[in-house]
């Protein structure tokens, strides 16, 4: 769940950052998601059963956004790392 919430996510970032209409924006997602859970091994229909099975356990739900944020936080954290060896190096 984490790793396909993380895809979903990071695609959601790249969209925004495009800066486009919301209507645009949309259309742009749509066709990212079914790469973005494909590359996760989901399906669009298990993500949205999945999501409807923790609505109601908002217990265990917190516990995977809490993996997802620290997750996308190491994630950052690498690229801001990569970043800087790359300017040290040149």
């Amino acid at each position: 769940m984490v790793r396909a919430l993380t895809h979903v996510y990071i695609a959601e970032e790249k969209v925004r950052q495009l800066s486009l209409r919301t209507d645009s924006s949309q259309q742009v997602f749509n066709r990212l998601q079914g790469k973005v859970l494909s590359q996760a091994g989901v399906s669009d229909s298990v993500l949205k059963k999945s999501i409807d099975y923790y609505m109601d356990r908002p217990l265990e739900l917190e516990q995977i956004y809490t993996t997802l944020v620290d997750s996308l936080n190491l994630m950052e954290q690498h690229k801001t790392v990569e970043q800087r060896d790359t300017v040290v190096t040149k």
